[in-house]
């Protein structure tokens, strides 16, 4: 209504500027006449210049004359007009509202627009929480081996339908089989006026801290909602002594389960922890440790400094650190990474056939140098990177038949022929992570069975792929190794000071639960029924052999 009292508004103010621009013309033209009809007058006829002066003041008076039946039709006002006018006639007779009109500041920047959404979605989500119906009891389970969250719902009372629903709506922010024992599940009800009980929510939460939830809404429907955990980080350090499996030991000085594959992860390639640890060596890690809500540890954390001495090769020290370009690696105590460039094999179950070598061609049948190691597959068996790389070559080549190459780093590179198909995804210039399918075993190329050959080439040079024990190393350098020794040294000074870090202490036996798989029961062996010899005349029992 505000809009159109203010065009209502401009449109009389152009309209008396037009008519006085209007007056005036027509005044002008008016002096213009009578000089004309007086220099007429005098002359007794008309000149050319007089002429020039009534043809200037004849088209003047046609185009006022014009612009005045055009204001006049433009300001005629339309039917639409006139009924806003009446509209607005009437609203202004009638007795002010005690509403309070909200004044708007203009222009509306984007950022009060912004704000304003915010301002409105807070008031929402507080007046959605404000309504949220509370349960009047709330009846805690806990999972236990060999159950599902079916199975635990069923435990409370749950309906089959009401238990349907339930997964259901949780499903969408929770892989189920993700439940573990020691999970918690609580189940809230309420009372109806002739006090009967009525599911209202189901929350799981996991050992993580996460809260899942599926609550009853509009129309009896339930819907899930997936709620952060509250955890806090304390920095805590922890030593032991090697007696045993790594794993084990590191788990009884307290270090997180996740923890533990960061130091594995860390020491990859110059330490192999099944064969290198010895009883005597120890370890000293410390971490961010994540601990819950009720001040319990989740068994998460992050690694910052692991430190293994060893009787045979010394200590080994890695930091955690993170460089200008935001890449996060552990670093040993000069600022290097080496690390296994292979962490598994092309395949699954690798079945030796041909080693590398000079060997008799089974197709040429004269002897020639084997560049690669064969291993024997049934077509269509999944090849897979044996470590990151860049693809350089990819297709078909001569006698390799269907052909990818692999550049890993500056110096090594590796090669897989005589595929029967190359992965639809694999081209040349892709990037490639270990684990990554790259194609499929066949026979192409000159193969006498479907196999696949596979080469390891070190700056040019074609070497053994199955005896070569290879780190792909990065060092840094300049500024960043500067930045990387400061870090290292504070560190260091840290560990000298007893009150720094906080000693971790090992998981309580309430929280090992989360951890450890139902045990299998085996199956009792089935007593073997006798057999028995059918005959055309009768059956008889066979005798026991």
């Amino acid at each position: 209504m505000s809009e159109n009292t203010e065009s209502n508004t401009l449109q009389a103010g152009c309209l008396k500027r037009i008519a006085e621009s209007t007056r005036h013309l027509f005044e002008r033209l008016g002096d213009s006449a009578a000089e004309l009809v007086a220099d007429d007058l005098s002359t007794g006829g008309f000149s050319l210049k007089s002429n020039k002066v009534l043809h200037s003041f004849l088209i003047g008076t046609a185009l006022g004359t014009l612009s005045t039946i055009a204001v006049l039709h433009w300001t005629e006002p339309s039917p639409q007009e006139q009924e806003n006018a009446q509209l607005l006639e009437e609203r202004a007779a009638e007795t002010p509202s005690l509403t309070p009109i909200a004044e708007i500041t203009l222009p509306l920047t984007h950022e009060s627009v912004e704000t304003a959404e915010a301002e409105e979605t807070a008031e929402t989500a507080e007046s959605e929480a404000e309504e949220a119906p509370v349960p009047d009891s709330l009846e805690k389970f806990e999972v236990k081996p060999r159950e599902s969250l079916a199975v635990v719902l069923r435990r409370a009372g749950l309906t089959n339908q009401e238990s349907y629903q339930v997964t259901t709506a949780l499903s969408d922010v929770l892989n189920l089989k993700q439940v573990q024992i020691g999970d918690t599940v609580e189940v809230g009800t309420t009372k109806d006026k002739d006090g009967n009980n009525h599911l209202l929510s189901v929350t799981l939460e996991d050992r993580h801290g996460n809260r899942y939830t599926a609550a009853r809404g509009v129309e009896d429907a339930f819907e899930a909602s997936m709620l952060p955990p509250e955890v806090t980080l304390k920095a805590e350090i922890a030593t032991g002594d090697i007696d045993g499996a790594f794993i084990v030991n590191a788990k009884q000085s307290g270090i997180p389960t996740n923890v533990i594959s960061q130091i594995i992860w860390a020491f990859d390639g110059p330490v192999d922890f099944s064969r290198d640890l010895r009883k005597g060596d120890s370890f000293t890690a410390v971490f961010n440790k994540e601990y819950n809500k009720d001040n319990e540890p989740t068994g998460n954390g992050e690694l910052l400094y692991a430190a293994l001495n060893l009787k045979t090769t010394g200590t080994h020290e890695r930091y955690r650190y993170t460089d200008s370009k935001g890449h996060e690696d552990f670093y040993d105590e000069k600022g290097k990474i080496a690390r296994k460039l292979f962490v598994m094999h092309p395949l699954k179950k690798p079945r030796q056939t041909s080693r590398f070598g000079q060997r008799k061609h089974p197709i040429l049948g004269y002897k020639i140098m084997h560049w690669g190691t064969d291993f024997g597959a049934p077509i269509g068996t999944p090849i897979r990177a044996p470590g990151e790389g860049t693809v350089t070559q990819s297709g078909r080549r001569g006698s390799y038949g269907r052909y990818v190459q692999i550049k890993h780093n500056s110096e090594y590179s590796s090669a897989y022929a005589h595929m029967s198909r190359i992965d639809d995804k694999i081209y040349v210039g892709k990037r490639v992570k270990a684990g990554e399918v790259i194609g499929y075993v066949g026979n192409t190329g000159r193969s006498t069975g479907p196999h696949l050959h596979w080469e390891l080439i070190k700056n040019g040079q074609k070497i053994n792929p199955t005896t070569q024990q290879i780190t792909a190393q990065r060092k840094l350098v300049g500024t960043e190794l500067s930045l990387f020794l400061d870090a290292r040294n504070q560190m260091r000074e840290k560990l000298t000071d007893e009150t720094a870090y906080a000693k971790a202490e090992a998981l309580p036996e309430s929280r090992k639960m989360a951890y450890q798989e139902p045990k299998k029961v085996k199956k009792a062996k089935s007593v073997r029924k006798p057999k028995t010899q059918k005959t055309a005349y009768r059956r008889t029992k066979s005798p026991r052999g």
